[in-house]
């Protein structure tokens, strides 16, 4: 094996290993910012430091595996290209890093008090979300950058493989990252209420008819208060009656 397919093998775990130690040396600085603070919650956290390690193992397993996913599914969109050499190669890889990261998330994890005290968590989860969505920006960059400048398909399918493990990675990441950190949904606002129509359509009052009513008034045509023919005292008579004594007699 020459030293080009030598690094070639070793480039995924390289990296793996390389954001693992980064990852610890960070996330162990911010730690210790983080517990010289009066009401920090993770002053009690007497397991921090094993954490750190077991999700630095898990960041080491997630970047190897993203490198063989990238391998492969590059290798098939370029349409199964060059043998079967890149599916021998990737294979090991994939399984590698998903080994290391099922034994530390489902063996060691349990064993800590992680369901209680989130820090060590919540630093692996904001360095795969920046790490990953990077990942994704710079491979739509030169995605976009192949196709206007009309470069081969193979490279092309590299970037498009890049940009979905990046995507994949980081649409799992920073939404769990969120959740830890509290942020809530927004609520979509809710449709305005139709306002009712003043008057209503046909006018006020309501056509056909008015106040008074229509052929009819107040007091009634034809007669008014008192009726027509007769008043108050009626006619023809006073009070007291015409043609009587009045009261006393």
């Amino acid at each position: 094996m020459g030293p080009e397919a030598l690094g070639s093998l070793l480039a995924p775990g390289f990296v793996g290993a390389t954001a693992a130690i980064g990852y610890l040396a960070f996330a162990y600085f911010l730690l210790t910012l983080d517990r010289g603070r009066a009401n920090s919650p993770s002053k009690d956290d007497t397991q921090a430091g094993i954490k750190l390690v077991i999700w630095g193992l898990v960041i080491a397993g997630v970047a190897t595996v993203s490198g063989g996913l990238v391998e492969l599914l590059g290798y098939m969109l370029a349409g199964f290209k060059g043998g079967s050499g890149p599916v021998k190669h990737s294979l090991p890889t994939i399984l590698v890093g998903a080994l290391v990261v099922v034994v530390a998330a489902k063996a060691f994890l349990p064993r800590t008090n992680n369901s209680t005290f989130h820090q060590a968590e919540r630093f692996a989860l904001g360095m795969l979300g920046l790490g990953y969505g990077l990942m994704a920006l710079f491979a739509l960059n030169m995605l976009l950058e192949g196709l206007f400048n009309d470069a081969p398909w193979a490279a092309n399918a590299s970037s498009v493989a890049s940009l979905l493990v990046g995507l994949a990675v980081a649409g799992f990441a920073i939404p769990r990252f969120g959740s830890m950190s509290g942020w809530t949904t927004p609520v979509a606002p809710a449709p305005p209420m139709q306002q009712p129509q003043y008057p209503p359509q046909g006018g006020y009052p309501p056509q056909g008819g008015g106040y008074p009513p229509q052929g009819g008034g107040y007091p009634p045509q034809g007669g008014g208060y008192p009726p027509q023919g007769g008043g108050y005292p009626p006619q023809g008579g006073g009070y007291p009656p015409q043609g009587g004594g009045g009261y006393p007699r």
